[in-house]
Formats: structure tokens, sequence, C-alpha cells
């Protein structure tokens, strides 16, 4: 699916839930000719902020060996090495310092944005700039992707946040490119499960953003059955629901599928995916056994580049719809936005 870069950084923005940082790098004034273009400018528009801010600091222990006492004199190693005889010492201290982990991702994401042959040539030259004056920062390799759940951003350092998830992308991408041999952000779009959770967290926090009638998240729903023993009640799958979009009056739960295609050919014929339309309908019913005073509806959202898809389907003795909808997302993002509301009032 070919979805303009513009969009596709839209979509990562409110994915990772960070429109105010993200409206302080007014990357749409420029088109972008690929995705590794347009994020490694965000990355130079977003480190020459953080640049003129003041690159985060902390206190980072040291050992060195010095002839003025500092911190904590290392008795035993320095006579270990004689080194008293020549009135030095090794201490071991705290010492005020840029190299920090922020700024040691910071950089090692510049560093892979830097070896990628198809980056724009003006922008190379913006990033080794910007690269030189993180000097006293240490450059690390591939860090392990975890390494970024346990960073933890104060006050001072939350301006840290977009740039951070996209040097998460960037070494995730180097990952990914490594093991496959291809190049940086060549094929983004075609990790079909990276794009799904992508799509899902995208139409969750924009639709929490950008409309007030309805409360968002994402619910647990409860098997209506008894299971007859432990291990029976052990195997049921959790029915958790992509995006549930509850009101006084209502719940409309949607379920996003990043697929290539919205429908499938059967005998020639174009036909709703049956088990994605078998999943929402147990949705529907089961969240209505819970809350039986409410009407609730579904709603199977696909992303398409495009033509146009707004099918409704009323439920037989109820009061419960199920409908399947795209949204194209190679348009102006205007219009997306637009399609969006659109079907809450639809």
């Amino acid at each position: 699916m070919s979805i303009p870069v513009q969009n596709l950084y839209h979509l990562l923005t409110y994915a990772w839930d960070q429109l105010d940082e993200a409206d302080e790098v007014a990357v749409t004034a420029e088109p972008a000719d690929s995705m590794l273009d347009l994020l490694a400018r965000v990355l130079v528009q977003g480190t020459t902020h953080v640049l003129k801010r003041g690159l985060a600091r902390d206190y980072v222990p040291k050992v060195e060996l010095t002839g003025r006492l500092r911190g904590k004199l290392l008795l035993s190693e320095s006579i270990r090495q004689q080194t008293l005889l020549t009135a030095r010492g090794w201490c071991a201290f705290d010492e005020l310092s840029h190299d920090v982990p922020v700024n040691r991702l910071l950089k090692s994401a510049l560093h892979h944005l830097l070896t990628a042959q198809e980056l724009d040539k003006s922008l190379r030259r913006e990033i080794r700039g910007l690269y030189v004056r993180l000097a006293d920062v240490a450059l690390i390799g591939v860090p392990d992707i975890r390494v970024y759940d346990q960073v933890v951003l104060h006050r001072h350092t939350a301006h840290y946040r977009l740039l951070l998830s996209i040097c998460q992308l960037v070494h995730e991408e180097v990952l990914l490119t490594q093991q496959a041999g291809e190049r940086l952000f060549r094929n983004f779009t075609g990790n079909d499960k990276r794009m799904a959770a992508l799509f899902e967290r995208f139409v969750r926090n924009f639709y929490r953003r950008r409309q007030k009638t309805y409360k968002v998240g994402s619910e647990t729903l409860k098997w209506a059955v008894k299971p007859a023993t432990d291990e029976a009640k052990a195997l049921l799958p959790i029915m958790q629901t992509d995006v549930s979009l509850t009101s006084p009056s209502r719940k409309l739960i949607l379920d996003c599928k990043y697929y290539r295609k919205a429908l499938k050919q059967n005998y020639n014929q174009e036909k709703i995916i049956s088990a994605h339309l078998y999943q929402l309908f147990a949705y529907v019913q089961h969240a209505q056994r819970q809350e039986p005073t409410r009407p609730v509806d579904g709603l199977l959202l696909y992303p398409v580049v495009d033509g146009k898809l707004r099918h409704s389907y009323q439920l037989l003795d109820t009061a419960h719809r199920l409908r399947v909808a795209t949204v194209n997302l190679d348009q102006g993002w205007q219009a997306v936005e637009a399609e969006l509301h659109g079907l809450l009032e639809w």
C-alpha cells in the first residue's frame, strides 16, 4: 500500500500520541521524497531545537587518576598501582555530563541516517553538522529496542519525546533491513504487522484527540460462556476491541484491519472477509450483553489508497448495525480527517 510520506508522518505522530511535539517541527511545508528524508528532516529540526534549548545533562559516575582529591578516593586501587608515590590517586565521583542515554540514542540514530546512501545530500550535510556538535556524547551501536522502555523523561527532558520515538523507529528499521539485506526505509509500509499496529493506534488516538462526544479506549469483553473446567476457561482467547467509543446513548466498536484490499475475490465476486465480519459480530453481541440498555454498533475500518466503501447491515430483531468502511490515506490530510469524522455521523 503506497501511502504518501506526509500522511505516514501524521499516522506516526497520532500513533505515538505526540501531536503537540510534532507541531513544533513544521515538516509539511517541505514535501519529502521518501520516508527516509522525512524522518531525517524531523530529526534535523528536532535536534536543532534541542541544541538551542541545551542538551540534556545528568550526573554520571566516573573513575579518574588525578592529582587532586575528587569524590571518593579508591585507596586499594591507588595502593595496588602505587600511584600515591607520585602524589596521584584513583578517585570515583559523579560528573555533570551530556553523555547520557537520551543523547546517545539520538547520536546513534543520526549516525545510521548518515550511512544511508539514499539520503538527500542537503540533509546529509545538515545531519553531519549536528553530529559533530555531539562530540562529547559516546557513539553506541544499534541498541536493544527494549532500552527505549527504560528511558525516563523528566520535565526538563520532555521535549525529547518525539525525537526518541523517531530514533526508536530508525533503530527498528536498521535491525529489520540488516536482517533482510534491504536499504533503510526502502519498504516501510511493506511490514503488514507493523502497519496494522500503527493504523490501530492512529485511529484510537485520533478519535481520542479530535472529538468530544465519545469516551475512547480499548476494552476487554467477557465471554458469555460457562467453561466446564478451569482448563477450558484458560483456553479462551482474550476478546479485546481495537477501539471502543462510548457515549451515554451509544457504543461503537471499531475493528481496524490493515489489509491490501478490503474485499476479497470469491468465485469472481468481491466479498467482505468473513473472519473479520464474524469477529465484529461476536464483539457486538458480547458488548451488548454487558450493557443491555445501550445500543451497540460495530464498524470494520480498512485503510485504502483508492476507492471508497460504505456498507451497513441492520441485524434482524435488534437495534444493532454492522458496518464496513474505508478511509482513503492517499489524499490531503484534511480530507482524511473529514472522512474519519464522517464515520461517526454515518
